[in-house]
């Protein structure tokens, strides 16, 4: 049995979790009805005036989530003259500067772009209405917080901390259904890079140019149980390719930055990054696939399936975690 001051934070914390699940779904919702309000915003021509990734200038690692890409842009409405930040609902979450970087560079300064205009207040606006940024990660988190909650309301209402014929905590079963639901989102993701791979095929195409195929340098610092030292950590060197393109299409510029619908390629030796990124030369020429709904998604290859098995790979190790837990538990908690 749960003592009183145990029982009274089960009951701060389940309401606590309740409540953040409650602000979640909220959000969630919300944002969707701005969503399908935004595709009937007005579109007018802007132009890109900032672009730049907004870093702490202390930085330990080129894994960390500690940049802000920061894109303004200027438009004209009713003979007044309006400045935007905003990319997407939601707004920018916290990057990595390789991928803050990969992002500004498709917002060029001097740029001519489409900007949504909401009718009713011109001051707000959107580069990518159809783009939520952030939904992933709520999705995500109202799941987390929802589990949490139904297992400490339970544990509330009970007085005692539930367990099984045989002593296992359920609060350990959410665990297994965590596993599975990634699983789930792989698959989810596996096939509709297929979908769009297949659609992408069928694009409009136009011509476009090749404006930078480099190599980018990350140094990651390795985080080892061996090692506790935090003032020279050991660092991994890994490599991207950054592939950039110039085109336009009805008088608006677009860079694309995707030569495939696969997982961004990670390689750990230099000569094999640049080896991908010599497939593409600054100033060649390239033919561009672009969604005509959304002209700034484009890919160059629609057919190629490097890196498109990823997410399935990812889904596989989920399902054998998940599956290996949900049998461990039934086995050890109900036999």
């Amino acid at each position: 049995m749960l003592d009183a001051q145990q029982l009274l934070w089960t009951q701060i914390a389940a309401g606590v979790c309740l409540l953040i699940f409650g602000g979640l779904l909220f959000n969630l919702v919300r944002m969707r009805g701005r969503m399908q309000a935004a595709r009937n915003w007005s579109k007018i021509e802007g132009v890109i005036t900032v672009s730049m990734v907004d870093q702490p200038p202390q930085h330990a690692s080129d894994d960390l989530n500690d940049a802000t890409p920061v894109i303004r842009y200027c438009y004209r409405v009713g003979g007044q003259d309006l400045e935007g930040n905003q990319i997407a609902i939601g707004g920018e979450p916290m990057m990595t500067r390789v991928l803050a970087g990969k992002f500004v560079g498709r917002y060029p300064v001097g740029a001519h772009v489409d900007v949504y205009v909401d009718p009713q207040n011109p001051k707000q606006a959107l580069l990518e209405p159809a783009e939520p940024r952030t939904i992933t990660a709520l999705i995500a988190f109202a799941i987390t917080f929802g589990l949490a909650a139904a297992v400490l309301t339970a544990h509330a209402i009970a007085g005692h901390v539930l367990y099984t014929s045989k002593g296992v905590p359920l609060f350990l079963f959410p665990l297994p259904i965590l596993a599975l639901v990634g699983a789930v989102s792989g698959v989810v993701g596996f096939y509709r890079a297929r979908q769009l791979a297949s659609a992408s095929a069928r694009w409009p195409t136009v011509t476009g140019v090749v404006t930078a195929s480099d190599v980018i340098e990350e140094a990651i610092a390795e985080k080892s149980d061996d090692d506790k030292s935090v003032i020279a950590p050991k660092m991994i060197r890994r490599y991207q390719v950054d592939l950039r393109y110039a085109y336009q299409v009805d008088k608006r510029d677009f860079v694309g930055t995707e030569a495939n619908w696969g997982m961004t390629a990670i390689y750990g030796r230099r000569d094999v990054a640049e080896k991908a990124a010599s497939l593409y030369r600054p100033g060649d020429p390239v033919t561009v696939h672009y969604d005509p709904e959304r002209p700034g998604t484009a890919v160059l290859e629609p057919g190629s399936r490097a890196g498109s098995s990823a997410p399935l790979i990812l889904a596989a190790i989920c399902v054998v975690v998940g599956g290996g837990l949900s049998a461990f538990f039934i086995m050890v908690g109900f036999n």
